[in-house]
């Protein structure tokens, strides 16, 4: 392939860099360590420092924060219980994101040989969003999560018979549909931001390959990237914003389909507010 075919070799699955014994270290291991430590970093920093006239720093980093934190508000009465969850998924996606955008990350790494004579570069690090075990391990949790509303707020058998549906005699047909599209929600929550970031991926490796290909279209090995990496900006945060936001979307269809089975049964719900002090007092505590 040769040395600027190395640069747009990116490959689907994760490279291994060592072992540790079964385990397999991978670039995108790193990276989601990597993005792991920097959320931890910062909120052992900020927790510590902050001040109640907030600085201009302590406001960037809140400004997100607070702002999903009032999208998730005005969700349910419940929002409380799963708004960790929410701001967890929407703040270590957009940092793995980042991540892959900073100089050094998927081009720095061990050139190795491959069969046929040519080489390849290994990058020491890799995004970890665009790992599809990575992105299937935040759609199991955001999975187990849901599942787990929907049985503590209906019960295991009022959760069986929302997948069974009604009449009843339909129960041979709609319940293989109902459990299908409960795991195809698992399916598209890892497809969709494994595949968006791994596009990004390879389009900004094949823009610098091209640009940087021969003398006269060094120029542009500044400016085209520099575009690419713009917009890379805007579709890291808004793919973590989508997958948040299809979590919250997710638990609050669980809490709503508890609600609709407690109105057919002439029962208060919880999940809409079976009294004033009820609905509003998770919203006074959070204030």
């Amino acid at each position: 392939m040769g040395t600027y075919g190395a640069l747009i070799s990116v490959s689907i699955k994760a490279e291994t860099l060592f072992t540790i014994g079964p385990l397999q270290v991978t670039n995108s291991m790193v990276g989601a360590v990597l993005a792991s430590l920097i959320l931890l970093v910062a909120a052992w920093f900020f927790v510590g420092r902050s001040q109640m006239v907030p600085t201009r720093v302590q406001s960037l980093i809140e400004l997100p924060i607070d702002w999903m934190t009032g999208i998730v508000r005005g969700s349910t009465s419940q929002w409380t219980s799963y708004v960790p969850l929410v701001l967890g998924l929407f703040m270590l996606i957009l940092v793995a994101n980042w991540l892959g955008l900073l100089p050094g990350v998927g081009t720095i790494g061990a050139i190795h040989h491959v069969e046929g004579g040519g080489t390849e570069l290994v990058p020491f690090v890799r995004p970890a969003s665009a790992d599809l075990n990575f992105t299937l391990g935040l759609a199991l949790v955001t999975f187990v999560v849901f599942v787990y509303f929907g049985v503590r707020t209906n019960g295991v058998l009022g959760y069986l018979k929302e997948l069974i549906g009604e009449p009843r005699y339909m129960a041979p047909l709609m319940f293989p549909i109902h459990v299908i599209s409960e795991l195809s929600r698992l399916i598209s929550l890892s497809m969709r931001l494994f595949g968006n970031v791994f596009a990004g991926e390879v389009l900004i490796g094949t823009m610098l390959a091209i640009t940087t290909a021969a003398v006269f279209v060094l120029p542009l090995a500044f400016f085209v990237p520099a575009v690419f990496y713009g917009l890379e900006l805007i579709f890291g945060f808004v793919q973590a914003l989508v997958f948040a936001l299809l979590a919250m979307t997710y638990i609050t269809m669980a809490i709503a389909e508890h609600a609709q089975h407690g109105e057919e049964h002439g029962e208060p719900s919880e999940a809409t507010g079976g009294s004033t002090k009820e609905t509003h007092a998770p919203v006074e505590g959070a204030a």
